[in-house]
């Protein structure tokens, strides 16, 4: 909205409280004159005195009626320009008829009332301040008008005595247009300053219409983009047994990528990464490295392999300053053994059926940091006995917070471990003790965690 819309819309609404407060006051003012015309007259009827109270109420109706042509007219086919003209012209007619008055004859009247024809049209000169003030120019008009007739028609009438109440009625005259004008501008300053809210309404309103539909737009490229990132890396057909993995993302898409690939000898091939950033951003990188380890493992190559032609792709499409913190693992048929590289994600634990931690720190460097010249593939192989758990996670497991901002930590992890027995899996109850100590508390990143179950079979070889 341009600033004349704006200004032509402050206009229209002091025009319509102005003539709303002019039909007021005009009606005060038909009252006053019929009492007016009913106190002389019972003293002193005169043919005058009806054609002034019939000039007066002919004047009133004139401007009684202007608020409603206004709201018949506007805004489709009205001129703010003529309405107020016709509200400045007839308060003009008016105060000239209520200054009239003072050519009535006083002689009958008691001396209680001879001041009737002056106190009168005072009195209505200062009930009109409210059916002027928005347009001081008007009432100065007006005032000037009633009071020139009042004088001079009531000098006309009474001869040089009545001089003495020119100053008197000047100085009144002076004090009313001193109020009128304070009035006028603080009252014009109020409408314009709701004016300029009002319109900081519609456009603060118009921006959350504009908000609303890019929020829109924005919910379902998201919900596209989930759909396919799902596909692409989370449609997982494998579920061998003893190999157990849950994800929570941080928001709608997951940093964080899972997979498990069974190979054609009948391993099975596990990577956890974590993306730098949350969110899309992140999401996007998954999607390569997702294509990539699973077509290798699905071929059966080595973990230091998959590794470094992870590393490649990641480098070349990454920015500079994005990387993925990830584990690559290979877990036999018995599960009786693994063969694991570790890059960047928090050491890898194995807790063995005696209760004893087993620690398996990152040795490299995350996916994408460094070219295929300076990157490390370096791998560890582990023997797994019946009642032993590996757990892989990324850091958003040990920093999940509570609402006091306390971190969930390792400590509690490894308490954790240690009280699970052999059976079953131990994710289940790791996954309800991190939601019941985040209880609801807004995530600050996602989480991702891998539990392998060792197999009944006793591991000869590190790994077949």
């Amino acid at each position: 909205m341009n600033m004349t819309t704006s200004a032509q819309e402050t206009q229209a609404e002091q025009l319509r409280l102005l003539l709303t407060q002019t039909a007021t006051a005009a009606r005060f003012a038909a009252i006053a004159a019929l009492f007016s015309f009913g106190v002389l007259a019972a003293y002193q009827y005169t043919p005058w005195l009806v054609a002034w109270l019939l000039g007066t109420l002919g004047v009133t109706l004139v401007r009684v009626q202007l608020i409603d042509d206004f709201r018949k007219c506007y805004p489709a086919d009205c001129s703010l320009a003529t309405l107020e003209r016709r509200h400045q012209y007839s308060g003009i007619v008016s105060g000239l008829l209520w200054g009239l008055l003072g050519l009535h004859p006083v002689d009958n009247l008691p001396l209680a009332l001879q001041s009737f024809t002056l106190l009168s049209p005072a009195l209505i000169a200062t009930a009109a301040l409210n059916s002027h003030v928005l347009r001081v120019d008007h009432y100065r008009s007006y005032l000037l008008t009633l009071m020139g007739s009042l004088l001079l028609s009531y000098t006309w009438r009474h001869g040089m005595q009545a001089l003495v109440a020119w100053p008197l009625f000047g100085l009144f005259g002076v004090l009313l247009y001193c109020i009128a004008h304070r009035y006028s501008q603080t009252l014009a300053d109020t409408l314009s300053a709701r004016n300029e809210m009002e319109q900081a309404h519609r456009e603060l309103a118009e921006a959350n219409r504009h908000l609303l539909e890019q929020h829109k737009i924005l919910a379902q490229e998201e919900s596209i983009a989930r759909h396919v990132f799902e596909q692409l890396t989370l449609a997982n057909d494998e579920h061998p047994p003893g190999i157990h993995a849950w994800n929570q993302p941080m928001g709608t898409l997951s940093g964080d990528l899972i997979q498990v690939v069974r190979g054609p000898d009948g391993s099975t091939y596990v990577f956890l990464g974590d993306f730098t950033g949350h969110g899309l951003p992140a999401a996007l990188g998954a999607v390569p490295a997702s294509t990539v380890f699973r077509t290798m493992a699905e071929k059966g190559l080595d973990v230091a392999l998959i590794a470094r032609e992870l590393n490649c792709k990641l480098n070349t499409l990454l920015p500079t300053g994005y990387f993925c913190c990830a584990v690559i693992m290979k877990v036999n048929p018995e599960r009786c053994g693994l063969e694991l590289w570790n890059g960047g994600l928090p050491p890898v634990l194995i807790r063995r059926h005696d209760g004893y931690f087993e620690e398996i720190p990152a040795d490299n460097l995350p996916l994408g940091v460094v070219g295929d010249a300076e990157f490390t593939d370096h791998c560890t192989r582990h023997c797994l006995t019946a009642g032993d758990r590996v757990l892989v996670y990324s850091d958003g497991l040990i920093e999940a917070e509570n609402h006091e901002g306390v971190m969930w930590g390792r400590k509690r992890l490894l308490a954790l471990l240690t009280e699970v027995d052999g059976s079953g899996p131990a994710l289940e109850r790791l996954r309800a003790e991190i939601l019941e100590f985040t209880n609801l508390a807004p995530p600050s990143d996602d989480i991702s965690v891998i539990e392998i179950e060792a197999g009944d079979t006793t591991c000869q070889e590190a790994v077949a």
